[in-house]
């Protein structure tokens, strides 16, 4: 219900009760329920008989949606198409097979900060950043498409045990094995800083 009421603000600066009601076709009781809650965790705020969307929380507003939307992912590719830095992946999906270090692009984080962060959390290791090799989207497919990523390979340098690839292809995600043998000859993506009101 909180996420319908959300999504009437990606139209609407400030609503009424009467039209959030009306627009959900929800009982009052209910409505009132939620609303109190979005305004009690500071999601609304109330400006006399009008509901509006708290400045705080229009970082939401990409996210309102019932539409899946693909995740962006920076890989990072230490070493070579021969040898790279893997680890054995602990959740899914490819739970068990060996994996390039990755993770989420956060908001507001270049790529080379996304990869510093990633190695540095999740193997307290520094690196230095070399580029943008490739830029790929991944469907991971079982009968249907369940996730779609915005792979984007990175290549970096640090002190880390390396992995044979070949020798261990059927146990590395195919993904993964592909960009690290096709790696790409290098490339930039540029952040653009866009001002709303």
């Amino acid at each position: 219900m909180e996420n319908k009421i959300l999504e009437l603000f990606l139209y609407n600066n400030s609503l009424k009760f009467s039209e959030i009601e009306k627009s959900l076709k929800t009982s009052s009781n209910k409505l009132t329920y939620h609303l109190k809650q979005l305004v009690k965790r500071g999601v609304l705020v109330k400006n006399g008989d009008f509901y509006e969307l708290s400045d705080a929380s229009e970082v939401l507003i990409p996210y309102l949606s019932d539409k899946r939307a693909v995740l962006p992912v920076v890989l990072v590719h230490i070493g070579s198409d021969k040898e790279a830095f893997l680890y054995e992946r602990v959740k899914k999906p490819f739970k068990g097979l060996l994996s390039l270090p990755g993770g989420r692009l956060l908001v507001n984080e270049s790529v080379e900060q996304a990869a510093v962060r990633i190695m540095k959390e999740k193997f307290n290791t520094k690196i230095k950043f070399r580029g943008v090799r490739s830029v790929s989207l991944e469907h991971v497919k079982r009968e249907e498409v369940i996730h779609s990523f915005l792979l984007i390979l990175v290549s970096a340098e640090a002190d880390v045990e390396l992995t044979k690839v070949n020798e261990n292809k059927l146990k590395i995600i195919p993904s993964d094995y592909k960009l690290v043998k096709k790696r790409g000859s290098g490339m930039k993506i540029r952040s653009l800083v866009t001002n709303v009101s």
